[in-house]
């Protein structure tokens, strides 16, 4: 059975347990999505060492200018088509200036590729999460990661970090980022509107909470407040959710007239879903499914995860641009596959 409009929604939110949403900013319930076969293939370009990462974050530097941010990334031997020999690091970057290949970014050990934000820990990894540039500087949310156990799912979680740095304009080699602690899981997804800077974290229970600073204080902790359901408190312990069911990578953007967050679905689903909000703290409506990702059914351990849309590829605001990654609880196939870990791309537009 189909429910529709926003008799239906409201029956959902009466059972889900999740906060009715206000009629007046709906989520539109039907929507024409494309596949972006030239996308695909830009972030997999003929040729390039880089064979192909996730995470697939995105900060826009300039109206002209855009930095990525991928988590994983296989770094090939050169002159090597495939991913057999390539050397895996735990982050790299590229930069993009519209038409142009895009230029892609990672450190360097002794000749060997490495991580392009090396981590100031030692044996633990960075992974990306959100970013913004204000004014000169760039603000990065950066998970701190430390293996435990094997497969896929052989990481733990050690904290988040706030990395500020001065010098964006400079090659990413040249960067130096500036480290501040910050609250679990802070900056899973960020957005500038209004002056302020509004910064998601996601509870341990998949539920998505928000504070806001302004644009020139987002490295001051002390000047964070928190949404409490009625006004911002200094509070972070009386910061309410905003909406449940979030994944652990997310973004939040300017859509049409409001705010559009895009998400995979929890448990490692194919589903891509979509609420939107008249503001960054809501109310937030109910998700919407907009896509299913076909690569989980192209092999048995393939699973899709990490959707989140780039306001960067349509300045318009008409569409959504999202991307998402597959991968394998199998590494050989990770490695075997060029279909897939990678990232792969498509156009959501409400009809």
């Amino acid at each position: 059975m189909r429910l529709g409009g926003w008799t239906g929604i409201a029956l959902l939110a009466a059972c889900s347990g999740e906060p009715s949403p206000r009629p007046d900013f709906p989520t539109p319930v039907s929507w024409t999505v494309e596949s972006s076969a030239r996308l695909d293939e830009r972030f997999l370009p003929d040729g390039s060492p880089w064979r192909g990462g996730d995470a697939i974050y995105s900060v826009s530097l300039a109206p002209d200018r855009t930095l990525w941010l991928f988590g994983d990334s296989f770094i090939a031997k050169p002159g090597v088509a495939a991913r057999a020999g390539s050397k895996m690091v735990r982050n790299s970057l590229a930069i993009d200036t519209g038409g142009r290949a895009l230029d892609f970014y990672w450190g360097s050990d002794r000749g060997a590729p490495a991580d392009a934000l090396p981590s100031p820990w030692a044996g633990d990894w960075l992974w990306p999460l959100s970013g913004l540039r204000v004014g000169p500087r760039l603000h990065l949310f950066l998970t701190r990661i430390r293996a435990k156990g094997g497969g896929a799912f052989g990481f733990e979680t050690v904290s988040t970090h706030l990395a500020t740095v001065p010098n964006p304009e400079d090659p990413p080699g040249l960067w130096r980022p500036e480290f501040k602690d910050v609250p679990p899981s802070l900056g899973t997804a960020s957005v500038l509107w209004g002056g302020f800077a509004y910064l998601y974290g996601i509870e341990p229970d998949r539920k998505a909470r928000v504070c806001r600073v302004e644009e020139s204080r987002v490295d001051d902790p002390a000047a964070w407040t928190w949404w409490d359901g009625q006004g911002w408190s200094p509070k972070a312990a009386a910061a309410v959710p905003l909406f449940s069911g979030a994944a652990t990578e997310m973004s939040v953007s300017p859509f049409q007239d409001g705010f559009a967050d895009v998400t995979s679905a929890p448990h490692l689903s194919p589903d891509i879903q979509v609420r939107t909000a008249p503001r960054p703290e809501g109310p937030w409506s109910l998700p919407v499914t907009v896509f299913t990702c076909p690569e989980s059914g192209w092999k048995k351990g393939y699973f899709c995860y990490a959707a989140k849309a780039h306001p960067e590829l349509d300045r318009g605001g008409r569409s959504l641009v999202i991307s998402y990654a597959c991968n394998s609880m199998s590494f050989a196939d990770a490695v075997g596959d060029l279909r897939i870990y990678r990232p792969r791309f498509i156009v959501a537009t409400p009809r």
